[in-house]
This record gives C-alpha cells, sequence and structure tokens, in this order.
C-alpha cells in the first residue's frame, strides 16, 4: 500500500492563480490614473529641481557660501532631498530616486501592470529587493531635514564669515562644526536605513490582491520568512514620529529665531534679500512635513486594521507628490535668490 505524498504548502497571495495569471491591464481604472497622473507635472519639478541645482552650483564659487552646508545639499539632492542655502533657509526636495521606487512600488503595481507576471512566478527575492530599497530612501529621507535644519541653527548662533580660511582660533566657530557634523552624519545616514530594514535579507516577497477600494487586479507587495517574523510597520513608526518631532523642535526654534529677527529689523531692513530668504524658510518649513504625514497616515492605518490601510496606500502617492513637487515650488518661487536682478548675485551666510 502507497503512502500519500504531503501535498505542497499552497502559494501566498496571487502567485499561480489563473484568475491572475490571464489579467489584463484596464486603463480607465483609479489606480491607472494614479499612474499616468506624475506625467502633468512632474517634468516642471524636475525642471525646477535642475534649475536649484545649477543655482547651487553657481554659489558654491562664491567665497561667502558655507561649504559643509552646500557639501549636505548636493548630496541630499541626489539620494534624498535637497536643503537650503543663502541666509541659513532650508528646503527639502524628495529624492528623485524614492520616487521612482516609490513609483514602482505603488503606482505600477496597483495599476496591474506587473499582476499577470506576478501570478505567473513564485515568490521571489526580486519583490522584496523592491521592498526594501524603497523603505531604504524612505529612512534615509527622514533624517536629511533634522541634519540641515541643525546646520542651519548651528549658522544662527555664529554667524560668521564662511569663507574665511580656518585656523586653531576658528574651530569654535561654525563652519569648522558644520564640518564635523557633515563628515560625521553622512556615513550614518547611509547606514542608518539598514538598521530598520535587515529583517528584511531573509525575506521573500510575494503579491497579494489589494483589497477595497483597489479594483480586481491591482496588487501590493508582502514579505515572508523576514528574520525573527518582525514586520515593518512598527520600525516605520517609530522612525517617523522621532524624526518628524526632532525637525519640527529644531524648526520651532528657528521660526522663534526668525521673529526676533523681524523684531529687531527695521521697515526697511526687512524688505532686504536677506529678510526675504528667512520668509521663504517660513513657507518651506511647514511645507516638508508631507512626507512624514503620509509615512504616519500608513502605519496608523495599519494598525486601526480593516480596509482603512488600503485608503491610506491610495493617498500615499499624493502625500509623496505633494512633497516632491510643493517643497520645490514653494522655495523657488518664495526664494529671492531666483528672482531677476541687475546687480551681481551674492550670498549672504
Amino acid at each position: 500500500m502507497s503512502v500519500p505524498l504531503p501535498s505542497p504548502a499552497p502559494l501566498p497571495g496571487i502567485h499561480r492563480n489563473e484568475s491572475y495569471i490571464n489579467f489584463e491591464v484596464t486603463f480607465f481604472t483609479f489606480p491607472m490614473l494614479l499612474l499616468v497622473l506624475p506625467i502633468f507635472y512632474m517634468p516642471v519639478t524636475i525642471i525646477i529641481i535642475l534649475r536649484i541645482f545649477v543655482k547651487l552650483l553657481y554659489a558654491i564659487k562664491d567665497k561667502n557660501v558655507n561649504v559643509p552646508l552646500f557639501s549636505a545639499i548636493c548630496i541630499s539632492h541626489i539620494m534624498v532631498s535637497c536643503d537650503s542655502r543663502e541666509v541659513i533657509h532650508q528646503i527639502n526636495f524628495q529624492c528623485l530616486l524614492f520616487f521612482i521606487c516609490d513609483f514602482f512600488y505603488v503606482r505600477l503595481m496597483t495599476s496591474g501592470v506587473f499582476t499577470s507576471w506576478c501570478a505567473s512566478v513564485l515568490p521571489n527575492r526580486y519583490l522584496i529587493i523592491l521592498y526594501a530599497t524603497t523603505f531604504y530612501f524612505n529612512y534615509a529621507n527622514m533624517l536629511f531635514p533634522f541634519l540641515v535644519s541643525t546646520m542651519r541653527l548651528i549658522l544662527f548662533a555664529y554667524p560668521q564669515n564662511q569663507a574665511k580660511v580656518l585656523t586653531w582660533d576658528d574651530l569654535r566657530f561654525a563652519p569648522f562644526i558644520n564640518r564635523t557634523i557633515l563628515r560625521t552624519a553622512l556615513p550614518i545616514i547611509f547606514i542608518y536605513p539598514f538598521f530598520s530594514i535587515f529583517f528584511m535579507f531573509t525575506a521573500e516577497g510575494f503579491c497579494v490582491q489589494a483589497r477595497s477600494p483597489f479594483p480586481f487586479g491591482s496588487v501590493v507587495i508582502a514579505f515572508q520568512g523576514s528574520l525573527f517574523q518582525l514586520r515593518n510597520n512598527y520600525f516605520l513608526l517609530f522612525n517617523n514620529l522621532f524624526w518628524m518631532s526632532s525637525c519640527l523642535i529644531n524648526n520651532s526654534i528657528l521660526l522663534v529665531k526668525l521673529v526676533q529677527l523681524k523684531m529687531s529689523l527695521s521697515f526697511q531692513a526687512r524688505s532686504q534679500k536677506s529678510y526675504k530668504a528667512e520668509v521663504s524658510l517660513t513657507f518651506t518649513t511647514f511645507s516638508m512635513i508631507f512626507s512624514y504625514l503620509s509615512n504616519s497616515m500608513i502605519v496608523i492605518a495599519a494598525q486601526l486594521g480593516g480596509e482603512l490601510s488600503y485608503y491610506a496606500i491610495m493617498l500615499r502617492p499624493f502625500g509623496n507628490d505633494l512633497e516632491t513637487c510643493v517643497v520645490p515650488w514653494v522655495f523657488y518661487l518664495t526664494h529671492p535668490i531666483f528672482r531677476r536682478k541687475t546687480n551681481t548675485l551674492r550670498v549672504v551666510p
């Protein structure tokens, strides 16, 4: 008498499901609208970001530019964000790399473009690589606003000539302090996200059908086999709340200093470029909160359970796009450095 072989464990999600293997993409759905919507505003946003970047490249040649702060600007622009310049103001551009990863992670997956492929393959490492990479940039993105706001606070505390050649007598001032902070912080920022995604290294990604309000064929990425069975929600919640609170504290102090500066200046002085730059800081400081709010919405909805998390996933691209677009637009439209002028450009540190 033959012993029956144990049946294989069922595959998670939609994998090997004929209904999803034969799925055909429909273009008249809300997820598809989310997919094509960036075409209308991302090209303009990229042009604005490039103009800001070019302006910063020219500004570094000015002897008054704070070199450590500018270095943070360049690196954060390439990877995560683009932060401030001139008269210690701040701007946070969301990283284009994070936008691209999130575009694949949310928009393309829920649009149904990869549904048939996901269903025809087994759970695999490619999906977890996309998942982990997206959150790697997301976690790194949380640190840059705090870094630059801290460097700006130091510039407020030590308004020295940033072009001055440092001597041993100058080590107590902002250039040396910011240079030290930058050299220390950058390796930490690039390594730090691994402490929040390390448990994904042993995991496999798989696709699951997104629940209402998403239509049939919209999938999201989940994972199984993580180290110690850890999940991502608690890491995301802690990082988001901690860095958002830290950034808000720094910016609140900067806002108080701006009010003090306004009270100490005459009406004529308030019309000068340096003060207008600080007013631009006020707007950009508040406009950079969108990414934190978007992450918080995802985590809180996941904790509440039910279909709320899928509504949050549907709204998440709008929150990320608000940060990606509104922040550089506000900075570009309000900061005096981008206004046409006849006199020679000069940056006041």
